[in-house]
């Protein structure tokens, strides 16, 4: 009796998966910090606070927020809190009554002391999970399922497998982001398809459209010299905690990662009309089916590339106003700002493995099909 009939193909895939990332630790174990403790509250009422404006501090105005403690050991207490707002919108929290908000807690000679950290967010991100959950189960039933199922085990990996082994193992991030990368590959398109000719033909194919972006993104950032510091959080890292790590190969994995889901979606595409054309025309050898995947492919290849570098663009749109608003900067600084080489490398190398995973997934899928059928 074949395996994938005793055990359904995601089911297996998935046993294999917690077998090999399901004895790391957590994410995020390899900090030595000491945890700071947060709480949630609603504000109750916001008092008005006379205060000299001190442009050295940075300090315009200050506010005592007493807020209603709905977690934690003081559950149900109320506590006040000095707000400071200093004009910088990426920083200042500006609550009114009945805002829900999370509190920093220090404690200060036996005594507790509690600090505004942000606005707590979770519920609406709730109902936005809740919605695309019931949207997939609506209108996709089976695969829905399925899907939920790939999209939690692929964030499970990257959280509990990539994290840990680059940082509490110093695994190599490129062998990490690779293997990650033919895992999750395995799992989603196993999941989605089944075990069969067509499956492999989108596996390899997206494996082989991702390594080449993976070249590619390699020689990009070292012959262009790009730090991988082009975001707030990148820069914190550096200076703060993660001050070992090698942003360069950081931002290799986000531009395989940000390519991945784009290619797969590509190869199946090609690999799935190669097999219905062939289980629809028998007699179709090899050459046909390597025909009709290269014809698919070449009427994705335009939408998803498009997707791709739309996608960067949307995330950049910040800074495109910022470039935009500046007419003294001339083109050529602009061109070679770390920033704007990094946005344009991201979209150009991930959509050169989109493009090259075409022709791989046609070739290797017609190859399965015409092969099974001679074996037939």
């Amino acid at each position: 009796m074949k395996l994938q009939r005793i055990f359904p193909s995601y089911v297996l895939v998935a046993l294999i998966a917690c077998l090999l990332f399901g004895t790391l630790p957590v994410f995020g174990a390899g900090s030595n910090a000491e945890p700071i403790e947060y709480v949630n509250g609603v504000v109750l009422t916001i008092q008005s606070l006379d205060v000299t404006p001190n442009k050295k501090v940075g300090i315009s105005s200050k506010s005592l927020v007493t807020v209603l403690l709905t977690s934690g050991a003081d559950s149900g207490k109320q506590v006040q809190s000095i707000n400071y707002i200093t004009n910088q919108p990426l920083f200042d929290i500006i609550p009114s009554p009945g805002d829900k908000i999370i509190l920093a807690v220090s404690e200060v000679q036996n005594e507790k002391q509690y600090h505004i950290a942000d606005y707590n967010r979770l519920f609406p991100t709730y109902i936005l999970v809740g919605l695309f959950v019931l949207s997939l189960l609506i209108l996709g039933k089976s695969i829905g399922i399925k899907t939920i199922f790939v999209i939690c085990l692929s964030v499970a990996i990257i959280l509990k497998g990539m994290v840990p082994l680059i940082l509490n193992y110093h695994w190599n991030f490129i062998i990490a982001t690779m293997l990650v990368c033919a895992v999750i590959t395995a799992i989603t398109q196993i999941t989605i398809s089944g075990w069969n000719a067509k499956t492999w033909g989108a596996i390899l194919g997206t494996v082989g459209g991702v390594f080449i972006a993976g070249v590619l993104a390699a020689i990009s950032i070292s012959w262009m010299h790009l730090t991988g510091l082009d975001s707030e959080e990148a820069m914190m890292l550096k200076v703060t905690t993660l001050t070992f790590m090698n942003f360069q190969e950081v931002l290799f994995a986000g531009i395989i990662l940000g390519s991945l889901g784009a290619v797969m979606d590509v190869t199946i595409s090609i690999a799935s009309t190669q097999y219905e054309i062939k289980h629809s025309c028998p007699h179709y050898g090899f050459s046909e089916v390597f025909k009709s995947g290269i014809n698919v492919g070449r009427d994705v290849m335009g939408t998803m590339a498009n997707t791709l570098i739309l996608a960067y663009t949307g995330s950049s749109l910040p800074l495109i106003f910022l470039i935009a608003s500046q007419d003294s900067v001339s083109f050529m600084r602009i061109m070679n700002l770390n920033i704007v080489a990094t946005e344009i490398t991201r979209a150009l190398t991930g959509s050169i493995g989109l493009i090259c995973s075409i022709p791989l997934t046609a070739v290797i899928t017609a190859f399965l099909l015409s092969r099974k059928n001679r074996q037939s």
